[in-house]
């Protein structure tokens, strides 16, 4: 755990899946760098992200689809 509440380190991931979904997250944020950037990582996103996140690297945290405040869209009035 970290000093802030609800980010967790992926080294302390309770099971292999949740390391897999953190892996597959972190690989997907590193591949969308890479291309902004034009900066290559040297080897396959994949291996990189996996490795990051077996050291500990990758800090991750899962929000509660239910908590998520998200305002309707603003209907648009008519005039008739």
């Amino acid at each position: 755990m970290t000093d802030k509440p609800g980010v967790h380190r992926s080294s302390n991931a309770p099971n292999k899946y949740e390391l897999i979904i953190v892996a597959a997250k972190e690989a997907r944020r590193m591949n969308e760098l890479s291309r902004q950037t034009g900066l290559s990582l040297g080897a396959k996103v994949t291996n990189v992200a996996l490795e990051e996140a077996l050291k500990g690297d990758v800090l991750y945290r899962f929000e509660d689809p239910d908590k998520v405040d998200v305002e309707p869209p603003a209907a648009e009035e008519t005039e008739e």
